[in-house]
């Protein structure tokens, strides 16, 4: 109720006032009936002037109410645009984006940001959960051995199922040969089904400088319609069966020398580099599974967000251009169906990856900065040769990713060194 209605409500009180005054007044000579009627008119006047007065104040009340109501919905509605426009994300290629020149994230203690488990410099692993068994370390070596054939030709050698060989032939149909059935030379196992019909066991039991005579039929849905349904006959020369080195002393000095200089000590040099790598993964994950978030500093995960978008759309378009070079179309109509989501969906799990990356980030930052430890140019090259790779590869890093980036992978290594040389295996 504005000002214009009270003063009304307040002339009508008055008003009613002043009337009941005048006609106490009045009646003062009457019979008591006549006082009787005056007083219980004044006294409806005067609830409806009390009601009136009630009505106002609810009125006033409820006007209140709406207009912070409204206010609300405003600072609501600006709040939204305002979060929205700061959740834009872009594609972002530059990999050293947020990061210092150090490695570390611009502006951000990483220790007041997680907290390590208590243990992390002491932790204590189960055996069974890195142990690198002899059936793998035989599966291993078996899997090397197959690069190290070589071509046996003697003539008391046998083909068997399995064997790999080297063999030509010429094919006929009709006594006259054909388009793309003759070869000087082709590697073959037998029993791979490669080869049309049962050409490739017809080689069965032959041996290193034979010559044999292999019939087939072709199929009636042949790839080639010329020679489908038809009946050919091959003559095929057997070069040689490819032999899997032994493993040995001997191969190990000619092939392994700076791993080992015994079979023995190559099979336990495969089971140290591979139980060394799964410690490695499983303080890895401890830290991960031990390590709480207090805060994510936001404005860093949003780069990230936008470093893995950019990831994601790189990786979505190779995947088109290679389908289209190699199949004439590409592998996927939209980047919608090569992330196999909705973009709503993409949105949450891209901001779900960049918190774990960030998380992961923060954990060795925060142990090279607690250790007060070193991780820069120089500690990450010779770390690099160290694990194989040729001496330019740190310039390489820099040259694709930005030097940034690359210190905060000698920050992860470093931070990793740490806490391995604290662990204790138990056996």
């Amino acid at each position: 109720m504005n000002d214009t209605e009270l003063k009304e409500l307040n002339d009508f009180e008055e008003e009613s006032e002043e009337k009941t005054s005048s006609e106490t007044k009045d009646n003062d000579s009457k019979e008591s009936s006549s006082r009787s009627h005056s007083q219980e008119k004044r006294e409806k006047r005067r609830k409806e002037v009390e009601q009136a007065r009630r009505r106002a104040k609810s009125a006033r009340a409820i006007g209140y109410i709406c207009l912070a109501a409204v206010a609300a919905l405003v600072v609501w509605g600006i709040a939204i645009l305002v979060g929205k426009q700061l959740d834009k994300v872009s594609p972002n290629e530059n990999y050293s984006d947020g990061l210092d020149a150090n490695g570390y994230i611009s502006g951000v203690n990483a220790s007041g940001k997680i907290t390590l488990p208590a243990d992390y410099k002491n932790i204590t692993v189960p055996y069974d959960q890195i142990k690198f068994s002899d059936t793998s370390i035989d599966e291993e070596i078996d899997s090397l051995l197959t690069n190290y054939t070589s071509l046996n030709t003697d003539e008391s050698a046998t083909v068997k199922d399995g064997d790999e060989v080297e063999i030509a032939y010429v094919g006929k149909i009709d006594g006259v040969a054909f388009d793309g059935g003759t070869t000087d030379s082709q590697k073959l196992t037998i029993g791979s089904g490669v080869l049309v019909d049962d050409f490739e066991q017809q080689l069965i039991g032959a041996n290193p400088g034979s010559n044999v005579t292999v019939n087939v039929t072709f199929p009636e849905d042949y790839r080639t319609a010329d020679l489908a349904g038809k009946d050919a006959e091959f003559s095929v020369d057997i070069k040689g069966i490819y032999e899997a080195a032994v493993f040995d002393d001997d191969f190990v000095k000619e092939n392994l020398s700076d791993k080992a200089s015994t079979a023995e000590e190559y099979r336990e040099y495969v089971r140290s580099y591979h139980e060394d790598d799964n410690l490695e993964e499983y303080l890895k994950n401890y830290l991960d599974e031990n390590t709480t978030v207090n805060s994510y500093p936001s404005k860093y995960v949003k780069i990230l967000k936008g470093i893995q978008m950019y990831d994601d759309q790189s990786s979505y378009q190779y995947m088109n251009e290679f389908y289209t070079s190699y199949y004439g179309s590409p592998a996927y109509d939209s980047f919608e169906s090569y992330v196999g989501t909705t973009m709503g969906e993409y949105y949450q799990t891209l901001k779900e990856k960049a918190q774990a990356t960030c998380k992961d980030n923060l954990i060795y930052q925060a142990i090279v900065e607690q250790d007060g430890a070193v991780a820069d140019a120089a500690y990450y090259r010779a770390k690099l040769v160290e694990d194989g790779n040729e001496e330019n590869y740190y310039d390489t890093m820099v040259t694709t990713s930005g030097e940034p980036f690359v210190l905060q992978q000698a920050i992860h290594a470093k931070g990793l060194e740490i806490v391995k040389a604290g662990a204790t295996i138990q056996k």
